[in-house]
């Protein structure tokens, strides 16, 4: 049973170069300044050009924690992840896809989706 928890999955790019997919929530550090909450971080890694991304798990062998508090200036962006990255992330992490249309936009996009699978075959 996937578990159904608060804030967005977002791909994160850090400062330090490294990209991580996690559930992001706002919120403050220790001295009140603001920060991110990333619930169940991965790593996205890309061993060669012709390979596809893998996610990998971010501090593993370094901390027990599967949460990370991360400052503001160490984030260089938030962005959204393409949708086989967040189904990835999902089965990997075995958390619910949030979803982000309404339930008539989804049934519009799984009819066309649909149609273009019949024209296209």
């Amino acid at each position: 049973m996937p578990v159904l928890s608060e804030g967005s999955i977002r791909l994160v790019l850090l400062t330090s170069g490294e990209m991580l997919v996690a559930r992001l929530r706002q919120t403050t550090d220790s001295d009140g300044d603001r920060a991110y909450q990333l619930i169940r971080p991965l790593r996205l890694v890309k061993e060669a050009e012709t390979e596809p991304w893998s996610l990998l798990p971010y501090l593993a062998g370094l901390t027990p924690q599967r949460n990370v508090v991360m400052l503001k200036a160490a984030v260089a962006a938030v962005l959204e992840p393409e949708a086989r990255i967040l189904q990835a992330y999902t089965r990997s992490t075995n958390q619910e896809c949030p979803p982000s249309e309404t339930p008539v936009e989804r049934l519009k996009k799984a009819f066309q989706e649909f149609t273009d699978s019949i024209e296209a075959g």
